[in-house]
């Protein structure tokens, strides 16, 4: 939960800027060391601030002090400076009288801005004697009127024990050299009447060390700082319920929501600054789980920061707040990264610095106007500065992954060029949070719901959730013009399996009940391979007349609302208000709103596709009524793609393939030779084969034997496999997460060892099929690995007389062309002399021992031999056969059905002996018995 980022303020005028250019004489009292207190008071401020050894006039840094001095500016300008009756307020829109503890927070965050412009360098407040005179009247007043150590608290507690006290410390250390020990004492003692220890979980536990921490070093309170400090390590050790880090890389926070990129972002940067504030202090945390600290970054927080943005579908109902869209989050985040770099041991920290230099250098090489420096704090500023200036640090390479959020049912794939969400709810996890006022329409945006990122940066950002059809989000399955209210899925089938950490499986059996009120089932599922995501549907039923509708699309449009559109190869209608019913379509192709961010649809069976381009119009407080928020019509313009499955749908289904940054002629390319076959679309299982990648995706909906191509599973399971020439690997988890047995799996393939298995799998059979079952008690949903090397496969060999190899002569043998009926361009005959003296083996290279049929051919003629002897030496036995070559001449004649070794060991062996013709020996064929 990202707190306390205020309205942006945009660029000053340049008289403003041209006023920095000139340097304050102010020097502030510097605040020497007399003991370790006074040390890490001073890091805080210089965390808050940046420090004075910066050019003012950076490119980067003269942006933000501009921002710091114009809210400083609009706060003192707008404020009370002699606060008493009948006006005794600071501000007129936070009355002393009012009953919201949301104006104690307020107040104390106005006070804050002012007091960081005083001692910001270079900007023309710095310093300024009477502005830090009426900070400290303010702060006076907050404490005479609003929060004080005998007043009661009232309405939310946040705001008493985290909101208000985080500021008014920031506040403090700010102008500590201007304060009295009195007012420090008196200020501070507020802060522990209302805060005396830490209570709470999750970010909450972190933003209450937080506050006990610095206020232990600002009152120089060396037990509840040790206190606090103890209470923030028991947030290093993953959970296995509730809030808290997950060893998956889940976050949850409220018991039920997906909150990585919100409270679980909070926890970070405070983490990580009180980490940093502490090293090398007798305070220095030193806790042995704080190496989970750096593990959150690669777990939790790299597969969700794309190009600098953080998913929405982790950040709860924060995504309703216009102040803090993806990019923000982003960027408090990578604050958090930055300041870990600080102190993580080396290899942590320069993987970390990488980190930030790849999504920077995006972010800088992209189209979006929110960059990363036009957030940040100055301190942060110059650190990126220095991250981005060292040539010793390499950016990061694009991270390619797929992982699965099992905990707070998430998913995310990230491929060369596109990352793909998919964000789920389970009879665990919540369908999504709208709680004080926020998030009002939140009603799909977790209950199957697609995120595409690509080039377009801006996809998600820039005002997208107020302007977006709430009814109609990317990958759901829906009642038509129906909100549902926050809720847990019916089912506890929620989850999927990866491969190779690359390619990913996942499903939901879904049941919502929307406020008609009417429940919808359905089974759904994922099948993310290299270049293509396959979505597949099935058993979609609801007794609702209304149309339940599956929507494949809903795109943010450039600004003009103009992006082609191709349909089946034809392009259609570039009208804002064109909308159609498009029968037949097994393609669609959408230009992006920049390079790179094209997307293509493929549809393996021709559907009828619903369509409509328009222009929508949204603001802010329709989503967020609270707090800061904005009425400001906003429009912007999307094309929306859907499937209409009626009314009263029964056991309806789709299947559609999502084509990410693929042009309109690589789609229709794709489409005449797709890459993928649906292998299974049912209420039973549902199955995808990649064909190039040799990898099969596969949802078992039921506990049961069942089997899908070569898989069989005896319970709910989703399974992968892929198989090269020599190897099989299998990957399986359990969904549903409520197993307290085992899955009993067979691959239909032979196996000559187990290369790797994970514990919990126990490999019962190898051949003829692979067997082995998976104890997933307790498991919760983690996929389990292992790795097969195949049985070589039994292959048909062909020995012909022509070969160079394979082929052993005793005696003189003709070779002849003459007759029709030959294989190939050659046979061999013994010309009808030395009876029993002349043979020919025929000796195959077989890839696998096994049964074969054994076949030989020959060119028939009146003048051979009606009694040829023929050797079949199979597995050390040899079997003799009589054959008449008169007869069933240019064909493939049987000779039996031998078992034999692999490699050279067996052969047939054509001999003379008593012939009373001529014997022929053309070719012999080694065929495997399935």
């Amino acid at each position: 939960m990202v707190k306390g980022k205020g309205l942006r303020i945009g660029y000053v005028s340049l008289i403003m800027l041209m006023v920095f250019t000139i340097v304050s004489s102010y020097v502030p009292q510097k605040a020497y060391a007399t003991d370790e207190f006074d040390t890490l008071r001073a890091r805080w401020k210089t965390m808050l601030t940046g420090g004075s050894s910066y050019n003012n006039l950076d490119g980067d840094i003269s942006p933000r002090i501009a921002d710091i001095t114009a809210k400083a500016q609009g706060y003192w300008d707008s404020m009370n400076k002699a606060p008493a009756a009948p006006t005794n307020y600071l501000w007129v829109d936070l009355p002393a009288g009012d009953r919201t503890s949301s104006q104690v927070t307020s107040g104390f965050r106005r006070i804050r801005d002012m007091a960081l412009a005083t001692q910001t360098y270079g900007s023309p407040l710095y310093g300024n004697a009477q502005l830090i005179a009426d900070v400290i009247m303010a702060l006076d007043w907050m404490n005479t009127w609003r929060y004080n150590d005998t007043k009661a608290s009232y309405d939310n507690w946040w705001d008493w024990q985290i909101g208000a006290p985080t500021a008014l410390n920031d506040t403090v250390v700010l102008v500590y050299d201007s304060l009295s020990a009195t007012q420090i004492t008196t200020y501070m003692n507020a802060v522990i009447k209302y805060l005396p220890s830490v209570n709470k979980a999750g970010a909450n536990l972190s933003w209450q060390a937080a506050v006990l921490i610095l206020r232990g070093v600002i009152i120089k309170d060396s037990a509840k700082l040790i206190a606090a400090r103890d209470a923030l390590t028991t947030l290093f050790p993953y959970v296995t319920t509730s809030d808290g880090f997950y060893a998956d890389g889940s976050f949850i926070q409220h018991n039920i929501y997906a909150y990585t990129g919100g409270y679980g972002a909070n926890i970070l940067i405070d983490t990580a600054n009180l980490m940093y504030l502490l090293k090398g202090s007798t305070y220095e945390i030193t806790n042995a789980n704080q190496s989970n600290v750096y593990q959150w970054i690669y777990k939790s927080y790299q597969p969700l920061l794309y190009k600098g943005a953080m998913m929405d579908m982790s950040r709860g109902r924060e995504i309703a707040r216009y102040t803090s869209q993806d990019r923000d989050a982003g960027h408090f985040i990578m604050q958090g990264i930055i300041r870990l770099s600080q102190i993580a041991p080396a290899a942590d920290a320069n993987a970390f610095k990488s980190m930030i230099k790849y999504w920077i250098g995006a972010e800088n090489l992209g189209s979006t106007t929110n960059k990363f420096y036009t957030d940040a704090s100055i301190n942060m500023i110059l650190l990126a500065q220095g991250i981005m200036n060292d040539s010793a640090v390499a950016p990061a390479s694009e991270l390619v992954k797929y992982q699965q959020f099992a905990a707070m049912a998430r998913a995310v794939q990230l491929r060369p060029g596109y990352g793909f969400g998919l964000a789920l709810f389970s009879n665990k996890i919540g369908s999504y949070e709208g709680a004080n006022s926020e998030n009002l329409k939140g009603w799909y945006t977790g209950v199957g719901t697609t995120y595409l990122y690509n080039n377009d940066l801006n996809q998600f950002s820039e005002d997208f959730w107020p302007t977006v059809d709430k009814y109609r989000l990317p990958g759901t399955t829906v009642v038509s013009a129906t909100y549902a209210l926050s809720q847990y899925n019916t089912s506890n089938w929620v989850g999927g399996t990866d491969l190779l950490n690359v390619y990913g499986t996942t499903g939901i059996e879904m049941g919502i009940t929307s406020n008609t009120p009417s429940t919808l089932t359905a089974k759904k599922s994922w099948f993310m391979f290299d270049d293509e995501i396959v979505a597949l549907g099935a058993g979609i039923t609801s007794t609702d007349t209304k149309s339940i509708e599956t929507i494949v699309e809903n795109r943010k449009l450039t600004s003009a609302g103009s992006n082609a559109l191709t349909v089946n190869g034809v392009a259609q209608s570039t009208a804002l208000g064109w909308s159609q019913s498009l029968l037949g379509v097994n393609t669609i192709h959408l230009d992006g709103n920049v390079p790179g961010s094209d997307i293509g649809y493929y549809f393996p069976t021709a559907v009828a596709v619903q369509a409509k381009r328009e222009a929508r119009t949204g603001k802010w407080n329709q989503i967020k009524t609270t707090g800061v928020t904005s009425g400001t019509s906003i429009t912007k313009n999307y094309l929306t793609l859907w499937l209409d499955h009626g009314g009263n749908a029964t056991n309806q289904a789709y299947q559609y393939v999502i084509l990410p940054n693929k042009s309109n002629v690589e789609v229709a390319s794709y489409a005449s030779n797709p890459n993928i076959t649906v292998l299974e679309n049912s209420a039973n299982a549902q199955a995808v084969k990649e064909n190039t990648l040799n990898v099969i995706g596969v949802n078992f909906w039921n506990d049961g034997l069942k089997t899908v191509d070569q898989i069989t599973s005896n319970k709910k399971a989703s399974v992968m496999t892929k198989e090269t020439s020599g190897e099989l690997d299998v990957s399986i988890s359990d969904p549903t997460q409520a197993n307290t047995g085992s899955i009993q799996v067979e691959i239909n393939k032979a196996a000559a060892g187990t290369l790797l298995a994970d514990a919990g799998i126990t490999v019962t059979q190898l051949s003829p099929t692979i067997k082995f079952s998976v104890n997933v008690s307790g498991a919760k949903g983690k996929a389990f690995k292992a790795k097969f090397s195949l049985a070589p496969v039994a292959a048909t060999v062909i020995v012909d007389d022509a070969n160079s190899t394979g082929v052993t002569l005793a005696g003189s043998w003709s070779i002849g062309t003459n007759l029709t009926n030959k294989y190939g361009t050659s046979y061999l005959h013994d010309g009808n002399t030395y009876h029993g003296l002349k043979s020919a083996t025929f000796t195959p290279t077989l890839t696998a021992a096994g049964t074969y049929k054994v076949y030989m051919w020959w060119p028939s003629h009146t003048n051979r031999a009606t009694n040829a002897q023929v050797d079949i030496l199979h597995a050390g036995v040899t079997s003799t056969v009589t054959i008449d070559e008169t007869q069933d001449g240019g064909q493939w004649n049987l000779l039996g059905t031998y078992t034999f070794n692999a490699g050279t060991s067996g052969n047939v062996k054509v001999r003379n002996d008593g012939a009373d013709g001529y014997v022929t020996v053309d070719a012999v064929k080694f065929e495997p018995v399935p």
